[in-house]
């Protein structure tokens, strides 16, 4: 844990490099301190259809799950250090939103 989820339009693949930019997401958590890096996850999807803020403008959208136990500031340090790790290396343009979301642990199952 946790689960870093990237949603981004698909155009970007022709600018970015969506492996670097996993890598990036993965780098940010784990310099929270707050996760084993053994226990990270991170994916990437392409969104197709979007509309962002009127427009089609590029955008990365940066999910983290993880099981309930972490205070609010370290929720909002690892939000932060994430968007600063994905910030890096994307234009200013594209738009940019990491959120940071508990899971409920009473339903969550997983297989090692």
């Amino acid at each position: 844990m946790p689960h870093i989820v990237i949603e981004y339009a698909a155009p970007l693949e022709q600018e970015v490099d969506i492996q670097a930019l996993v890598e990036a997401a993965f780098a940010g958590a784990e310099a929270s301190t707050l996760f084993d890096p053994a226990a990270i996850k991170a994916r990437a999807h392409a969104v197709d259809a979007y509309w962002t803020g009127g427009d089609k403008q590029p955008f990365v959208h940066i999910t983290v799950k993880l099981l309930p136990g972490r205070t609010n500031a370290q929720k909002k340090a690892l939000s932060a250090s994430v968007f600063d790790a994905v910030a890096a290396m994307l234009k200013p343009d594209i738009a940019l939103s990491v959120e940071v979301n508990d899971l409920d642990a009473d339903v969550y199952t997983k297989r090692a």
